[in-house]
């Protein structure tokens, strides 16, 4: 008896089949502008999958934060509040602060360097395997996310923006084996690039020659080159180093700061404009922008909040009425003490 349909082609002619299609998908993909608009709609078709995957724990949440103790509520809410009065209190000192130093750099003909912007973003779901390292987050195209930026945490450099959808991205972490990113020793300077191993708590530096001066414990921070990450911001420990007398380079490991495994939020950094035109920073320059940072930090500083300062603005904040000028300097008053040498020649004048 003959069968009523005809038969499906051979298990053998489907897999070859798959395996031709899935090269030729490898090999195009980011070639051609068809393709790269392709991902970004099948990124943004996907995106409601993302939002409808994560409604369940969206669920839980809000009912476990029903379910708190209302005398719980009321104690943290006392304490936020206190919080904010000293915070307010802060801002409004930072605001002062702020306007003083715009009005130094005036006098001193010292160029203003334009804050940089930071946006929360939320992990949607993250792909966290030995040969792929990425997470997709809430923020996409229409919150100004692009392609190459930045994001980080509240301990350091997380990875940065690959593909962009309307409503969310997707972030190719540091440890991903793709990703690489130019550091620097925080202690003496020394450049070099880590490079991710596929795991999420492990870098590798590599090309380093057994000479160069770097030991368990080092901070390494972004450097600026490249101009992809700004710099100063913490990107690891150095864990462990291997110098083999048969081999010209060291073998170096070092640890991310940021919890990679336990992501739940991250900043979107939006560094300045003019960041890729700009003169690369000294090594010193860098060591003096982690060194302020860490300060910050000690002293309390909310380093997640940050402010958008435009030409307009400034502008606005700065009236060159209020600036001195020779003309309308305060005059020294008489019984100031006034050296020796410097009244004899205003005697001969």
């Amino acid at each position: 008896m003959k069968p009523i349909f005809s038969k499906t082609p051979p298990l053998g002619l489907r897999l070859f089949l798959a395996i031709i299609a899935s090269i030729a998908l490898i090999l195009s993909d980011g070639q051609t502008n068809s393709m790269i608009k392709a991902r970004s709609f099948m990124e943004t078709a996907v995106g409601g999958l993302y939002y409808l995957a994560n409604t369940p724990r969206t669920v839980l949440d809000n009912v476990s934060e029903n379910l708190v103790d209302t005398n719980k509520l009321q104690i943290e809410n006392k304490v936020l509040k206190e919080q904010l009065r000293e915070k307010n209190a802060d801002l409004l000192l930072l605001d002062q602060l702020k306007v003083e130093n715009q009005r130094l750099r005036l006098l001193l003909n010292s160029p203003l360097r334009t804050d940089e912007y930071k946006k929360i973003g939320e992990i949607l779901t993250a792909e966290t395997d030995r040969y792929r390292q990425q997470v997709v987050i809430n923020q996409g195209k229409n919150d100004g996310a692009y392609v190459g930026q930045p994001v980080i945490d509240e301990k350091g450099v997380i990875g940065q923006i690959i593909s962009v959808g309307e409503q969310t991205s997707r972030v190719l972490l540091i440890t991903d084996v793709t990703h690489a990113i130019p550091v620097q020793v925080l202690r003496n300077d020394v450049r070099m690039i880590a490079s991710g191993t596929g795991r999420s708590d492990e870098l590798s530096l590599d090309n380093v020659p057994r000479s160069v001066d770097i030991e368990k414990g080092d901070l390494l921070v972004t450097s600026g080159l490249g101009g992809r990450f700004p710099e100063g911001y913490p990107v690891a420990v150095v864990q462990n180093v291997s110098r083999d007398g048969s081999n010209y380079f060291a073998m170096i490991s070092a640890k991310p700061l940021a919890s990679i495994e336990r992501l739940r939020y991250v900043l979107l950094v939006w560094a300045n404009e003019d960041m890729h035109q700009a003169k690369v920073s000294s090594p010193e320059d860098v060591r003096n922008t982690v060194q302020q940072r860490l300060a910050n930090q000690e002293k309390g500083v909310d380093t997640k909040k940050a402010l958008v300062t435009n030409s307009g603005e400034n502008k606005e904040t700065i009236n060159t009425d209020d600036v001195p000028s020779p003309d309308n300097l305060p005059e020294m008053n008489n019984n100031d003490q006034i050296d020796p040498e410097l009244k004899e020649h205003r005697d001969e004048d």
